[in-house]
């Protein structure tokens, strides 16, 4: 697999660089920035604690405290990822 990977990487090393190299993984709070709501926002909390990407006393804390969270909420739009380098 890793050969292939380097093979292309050297055919097409525009492409893999933004493949691979350049973009970050959206967190938790660039899915809060989208939120307008405390519901969407318990919402994302309960999908990321389901997944596994936070820990449950985590999502507990985040979700007891979603007042705190509020000045997050609309300061991105939807699709906002792919200019600010996030896949």
């Amino acid at each position: 697999m890793e050969v292939e990977k380097e093979k292309f990487k050297k055919m097409f090393p525009n492409l893999y660089k933004e493949m691979f190299e350049d973009r970050v993984i959206p967190t938790l709070f660039d899915h809060l920035e989208v939120c307008e709501n405390d519901q969407q926002a318990i919402e994302i909390i309960n999908f990321f604690e389901k997944v596994g990407e936070i820990s449950k006393e985590y999502a507990k804390y985040l979700r007891e405290h979603v007042e705190d969270l509020r000045p997050l909420f609309g300061t991105r739009k939807r699709g906002d990822y792919a200019r600010r380098g996030l896949i």
